[in-house]
């Protein structure tokens, strides 16, 4: 249960992150804000749907709990459904952290734009997932080269993380959404070097 309320403490943030890492234009950052502002407000959606449910297939409320005439099971979900807004606490504050992380990535963007003119073009990544080297999104293939490590073991330790610890795929997931696939044109000079050799 504690991991479940540190997953969804981590969303906002987690999305403000991937502004700073991809370096996205208005629109992306308009986006990721209008999710964070869904995100946060989801939980009441979840609960005004359920009791918009409960009232069109008749069921009714006794005490916390929703009784469907049929099927019986949907009485489970609508109760289950009802109370989401709960989960507001979590919610709330992280779509908050994730909005002010989104004006300020979108504030850095801005002045980065200005100084430099537009004409330099993007700056480079902190790193980029491997085009050449992937086996679902190129992310351990980035941390073997960044590490200096064999991929082989990056691959595993990747594997073994996931199975011990459930939360450990979403990061990966983050990972994915976060760096960008390095540019076509870095793979073409890296080839032409190797060519040389």
């Amino acid at each position: 249960m504690a991991l479940i309320a540190f997953l969804f403490l981590l969303v906002g943030p987690a999305i403000a992150t991937i502004a700073f890492f991809r370096r996205l234009s208005t629109r992306g950052h308009l986006f990721l804000l209008s999710l964070c502002v869904v995100y946060g407000i989801s939980p009441f959606l979840l609960t005004w749907g359920a009791f918009g449910s409960a009232k069109r297939f008749g069921c009714s409320a006794e005490a916390i709990r929703f009784r469907c005439p049929s099927p019986v099971w949907l009485g489970d979900v609508i109760s289950g459904l009802a109370m989401a807004h709960w989960l507001a606490i979590f919610a709330i504050p992280s779509a908050i952290l994730g909005v002010i992380g989104l004006l300020i990535s979108g504030i850095l963007q801005h002045r980065r734009s200005r100084t430099t003119g537009g004409t330099s073009g993007e700056t480079p990544a902190v790193f980029y997932r491997s085009r050449h080297h992937k086996v679902i999104a190129g992310v351990c293939s980035a941390l073997a080269q960044r590490w200096h490590q064999p991929l082989a073991v990056i691959r595993i330790v990747t594997v073994v993380l996931a199975i011990v610890i459930p939360g450990f795929i979403f990061l990966y997931l983050w990972c994915w959404l976060a760096f960008s696939i390095e540019p076509r044109l870095q793979q073409q000079v890296d080839v032409k070097g190797d060519s040389g050799k």
